[in-house]
């Protein structure tokens, strides 16, 4: 059972460090806040807002890891927009890393895009497409 994790349909969270995708306006939005902890694999078609802790993969159509959101595992995803920290690889058509992330893992992309000022430790494989349904079994 997670607490504190609220779904939202057509409702942006309004949280510094996260940024709308232009097609989510109708897909599921999932917020894990600041002040909570999870460990386990989360799975949804629809938007993942990291802003606390997780410990596993996140299968996801997007994915933002917030400023202060931190992610030990693997991020499957469509897009994917790290601000925060990831330990693991990201897996994803298009990627955006912000100024203020840190990712230590490989970054598998279609579109990738690093803002100056990332801490990036890894490799960063160009591929045609990722297909996190196939990438996860």
């Amino acid at each position: 059972m997670f607490l504190n994790i609220r779904t939202a349909r057509e409702q942006r969270s309004g949280r510094a460090g996260s940024a709308a995708w232009p097609d989510q306006t109708a897909a599921p939005h999932t917020i894990i806040h600041d002040d909570l902890s999870v460990v386990g694999d989360l799975i949804t078609d629809g938007h993942i807002e990291v802003d606390g802790r997780i410990e596993g993969t996140i299968n996801s159509h997007t994915v933002t890891v917030c400023e202060h959101g931190w992610v030990e595992g693997t991020i499957l995803a469509d897009r994917a927009e790290v601000r925060g920290t990831v330990v693991g690889a990201v897996r994803a058509n298009t990627v955006l890393i912000g100024s203020d992330a840190q990712v230590i893992g490989s970054i598998f992309h279609n579109v990738l895009t690093i803002e100056p000022g990332t801490y990036l430790e890894g490799r960063r494989p160009w591929r045609p497409h990722i297909d996190r349904k196939l990438d996860s079994a």
